[in-house]
């Protein structure tokens, strides 16, 4: 009893060290410490983030085996597999040899750290001895199995798992597809991406907006837009609203391939879904037409959309990336343009390169720009 006054005492205080050598000095004069003597300061290490100190204790208490509780050891894993991937494996083993699992959410954090410090091969073992114990009993927890294989590169094992799933009568949600899907894009497999597509589909599970996000942007990455083009006009079909990035994803596709007519048709099609969308993709719908050398086709985008869409900073994108390209004739062409159309706004975009030109590449041919803009100044006056 005086050890654990001791300890409570210090532990109180937020005195770490101290704590931690009154309980060790308890273990090592042969009085067993009670699950109660370091089940709230374990807690406190880990939400104070003293890991080290809290994998030390836990260390301590699994080396010895003394008694322990599930909450605790789920902490240890979690917290632990941050910092020390082995110890905390060791953490899983211990709790496992006690026929007792770790939670959902303590398999998620320890899959994670797993997969951030390129361990696949124990991820694998952990979801292997799981799956021995009859671990997975629900889709949801088959879900973050797939999801972490996925992420781990076990694109095979991962789809296994999927039709383990389908085997226990269950019908795989469109998140074990996705991660698949994404898994597969990842490692360039467009063919059993496409296949896990169709069987998607015939399975009676819709894609959502990110099944749609995953292949439209890995289609136009490769250069395969027509496809990727026909699944952009398919979403819309069964009502899922694209977002930017599906937009900015099949953009960048159409401007590589020199699809200008059908990019020009999608980005209606962002204005007419929401005008706020469409300002929030315009900026790089220009960066993209002007890195494929498209810049009369860029000028004449900016020229033709309405003012509540175009602001002075898309002009200035494009008036800095002709100048870098030293295509000075086309910038004082659109900057002619601007003037006949809005005369504040060429205003508004003087002062803006007047404010880059320190950061500018090519700050001649901003200058040239700029003296344009003054000489059309005058003569207007």
């Amino acid at each position: 009893m005086a050890y654990w006054i001791v300890a409570e005492e210090f532990r109180a205080m937020g005195n770490v060290p101290d704590t931690e050598k009154v309980l060790k000095k308890k273990r090592k004069l042969g009085v067993a410490p009670r699950a109660h003597d370091y089940r709230e300061f374990i807690f406190a290490l880990a939400s104070e983030r003293w890991i080290c100190e809290a994998k030390e204790l836990g260390e301590v208490i699994v080396g010895v085996r003394f008694p322990i509780e599930d909450d605790v050891l789920n902490v240890l894993i979690g917290s632990v597999s941050a910092i020390d991937i082995a110890c905390a494996i060791n953490f899983f083993k211990f709790m496992v040899g006690k026929e007792r699992f770790p939670t959902l959410l303590t398999l998620s954090n320890l899959s994670r750290n797993l997969c951030k410090h390129g361990k696949t091969d124990d991820l694998l073992e952990v979801f292997l001895v799981l799956s021995s114990h009859d671990y997975f009993k629900d889709l949801e927890s088959y879900n973050v199995m797939v999801s972490f294989l996925c992420k781990a590169g076990r694109v095979k094992e991962a789809y296994g798992v999927l039709q383990e799933i389908k085997k226990k009568g269950w019908g795989p949600d469109v998140s074990s597809y996705n991660s698949l899907m994404e898994a597969c894009c990842r490692e360039d497999l467009l063919r059993p991406a496409k296949r896990l597509w169709d069987e998607m589909f015939a399975s009676g599970c819709g894609g959502n907006l990110k099944t749609y996000n995953i292949l439209i942007q890995k289609f136009s990455e490769i250069g395969q837009i027509e496809e990727a083009q026909r699944l952009f006009y398919h979403m819309l079909e069964k009502g899922v609203v694209p977002d930017a990035t599906t937009y900015r994803s099949l953009l960048r596709g159409l401007c590589q391939e020199t699809k200008l007519e059908a990019a020009f048709e999608v980005f209606d099609k962002s204005v007419k879904q929401d005008i706020v969308l469409a300002q929030t993709i315009l900026n790089t719908f220009i960066l993209y037409l002007c890195k494929e050398g498209h810049f009369l086709a860029a000028s004449k985008l900016l020229c033709s959309v309405t003012c509540d869409i175009g602001h002075s900073d898309s002009h200035v994108i494009l008036l800095k990336c002709l100048a870098d390209s030293r295509e000075v004739p086309i910038a004082i062409e659109h900057i002619e343009r601007v003037r006949k159309d809005s005369p504040s706004t060429l205003q508004v975009i003087c002062t803006e390169l007047l404010a880059s030109l320190s950061s500018c590449s090519k700050s001649e041919a901003i200058l040239q720009l700029l003296q344009a803009i003054h000489e059309m100044s005058n003569f207007q006056q």
